[in-house]
């Protein structure tokens, strides 16, 4: 199944999973124990594999006994077995409110609190997605059954990631954004771990040594853990699970700096921008080093 939020074209496909992993925290802070009394949906083009009677024939009289998440997929588990899939797509926003908070704009599910608050589910796009899963057998879920191993599990090593791109001949940068591969990494962290571990985003699967894929490795779970504790990136529409921005736009070193200097002290090199498979990669020549056989990185992936 490929994902909408996955063929935005030049669109960032946020939130990513820091951004997730954020909102899920709060949503656990603010749910668990409550019990859905009445859901409202005003858009059914956000629901999957089910329509709007029977997404409260799922929820509502239910209590949430826990906040998951998979990759950028968040799974609301309830009493009874039940659970409620929630990808954010590009533009999706996920919190707890007040009753009497005033809607904004694009509020598409308002879903009732035994403690007088609400659960809203806001997304200017409509490029996220909400399914019930009443049986809770998540796996075959049509959002979770073709989502690959997450980013942060403890089984995401570096063998498992040299497993995934082994032998491949697709550009690396496109690999990573394959969710039935790895989930969880977007355009955004991508650059920023490719940048860190000082691989050349022109390369291909099949080009990298295995110490470059160690270094990615690295690479990656250290950039997710520093923006996670940075309550994710802020570049447009996204906010926590308590409607605050993130901070981790402050510690990006390549993304979104194009033509300005590298933050490397020992670095001369400016940022530079390329765009691959209709994404925009942001990268440094120096630390990362170009291409000769693809140096202008407009392949399609």
């Amino acid at each position: 199944m490929v994902r909408r939020d996955d063929c935005a074209p030049m669109g960032e496909a946020m939130p990513e999973l820091p951004e997730v992993e954020t909102i899920r925290g709060d949503l656990s802070e603010h749910l668990v124990g409550r019990r859905i009394t009445s859901v409202k949906v005003t858009q059914d083009d956000i629901l999957v594999g089910t329509a709007r009677g029977r997404l409260a024939e799922t929820l509502v009289d239910r209590e949430v006994l826990r906040v998951d998440r998979r990759g950028k997929n968040l799974i609301i588990r309830l009493a009874g077995g039940a659970a409620l899939l929630v990808n954010l797509g590009m533009t999706g926003q996920l919190f707890v409110c007040d009753s009497d908070a005033e809607l904004a704009e694009h509020t598409h599910v308002i879903a009732a609190l035994s403690d007088r608050r609400r659960l809203l589910y806001r997304d200017v796009r409509r490029f996220g997605q909400i399914e019930p899963v009443p049986d809770g057998n998540v796996e075959d879920s049509l959002t979770l059954r073709n989502v690959g191993v997450d980013a942060m599990d403890d089984s995401f090593t570096a063998d498992v990631l040299r497993e995934t791109l082994q032998g491949r001949t697709a550009l690396l940068k496109c690999a990573l954004l394959d969710q039935s591969r790895v989930a969880g990494l977007g355009n955004i962290y991508i650059c920023e771990a490719l940048h860190r571990a000082g691989i050349d985003p022109h390369v291909r699967c099949n080009e990298l040594a295995d110490p470059e894929i160690d270094r990615l490795h690295v690479a990656i779970r250290e950039v997710l853990a520093e923006a996670i504790a940075s309550q994710g990136t802020t570049v447009s529409d996204y906010v926590t699970g308590t409607r605050v921005p993130g901070s981790f736009q402050e510690r990006l070193r390549v993304y979104g700096r194009e033509g300005e200097a590298c933050l490397d002290l020992h670095c001369e090199h400016k940022i530079e921008r390329v765009v691959q498979s209709n994404r925009a990669t942001f990268f440094c020549p120096g630390c990362q080093g170009l291409s000769e056989a693809n140096p202008n990185g407009s392949e399609l992936c």
